[in-house]
């Protein structure tokens, strides 16, 4: 007797082809993924797809708010736990990082076909500056941050690593998790105090140690 197949709700299947949209572009690049790979990936028909995504910039643009609403989930449960603002940004630093790693550079560059998603992109770095400078204020009043820095600048300009990526050659010759940690490094090493200092180097003594082994 054959076992009927159990059709699956319209919103578990949705989630199940972001994620499998997620790997897709982030391991091929956008260009080189078509919605017929999507749907063979799934045994599912095209016109299901197509049913639940306009197109490809449609499920692209739906990738990038699945993945903001999976970090700010995160980050959420972090900051709830969190003794001070550094092990916030140390998490995120993690995440990212980690996204990172199983990202392929050729995706930056097919952002530059796709403004609207650079745009999404930006906005989402603007509303997350609000969120990184109160934790930098916290950060100030826990002598962690120096207090003679303007952290909006911080912000902005940790934020322009999106355009490196995407713009310059970087990527071409560097890992993009290496290129992410030269900047974010670079950036919390001058903002912090002496006891800051020695937070963000046990943090990096730590990463090394777990990259060896």
């Amino acid at each position: 007797m054959a076992v009927k197949r159990v059709k699956k709700d319209r919103s578990e299947l949705r989630n199940e082809v972001l994620q499998q949209a997620v790997k897709a572009f982030f391991s091929l690049g956008i260009r080189n993924v078509h919605m017929d790979d999507i749907a063979a990936s799934l045994s599912i028909s095209k016109r299901t797809l197509y049913e639940l995504f306009q197109d490809k910039r449609q499920l692209l643009l739906e990738v990038m708010r699945f993945q903001r609403n999976e970090m700010h989930d995160y980050m959420a449960k972090i900051a709830s736990k969190a003794e001070n603002a550094l092990e916030v940004i140390f998490a995120f630093y993690e995440k990212k990082s980690s996204e990172l790693c199983e990202m392929n550079p050729v995706f930056f560059r097919d952002l530059r076909k796709y403004p609207e998603i650079l745009e999404f992109f930006r906005q989402e770095q603007r509303d997350s500056d609000k969120t990184a400078a109160e934790h930098f204020r916290q950060g100030v009043n826990q002598g962690i941050f120096r207090e003679d820095i303007n952290f909006d600048i911080i912000s902005k300009a940790m934020s322009m690593q999106l355009d490196v990526l995407v713009y310059s050659d970087l990527a071409e010759n560097y890992p993009l998790d290496e290129i992410y940690s030269e900047i974010t490094i670079l950036h919390m090493r001058g903002i912090t105090t002496e006891k800051g200092a020695r937070m963000v180097d046990h943090f990096l003594q730590t990463v090394r140690e777990k990259r060896v082994n």
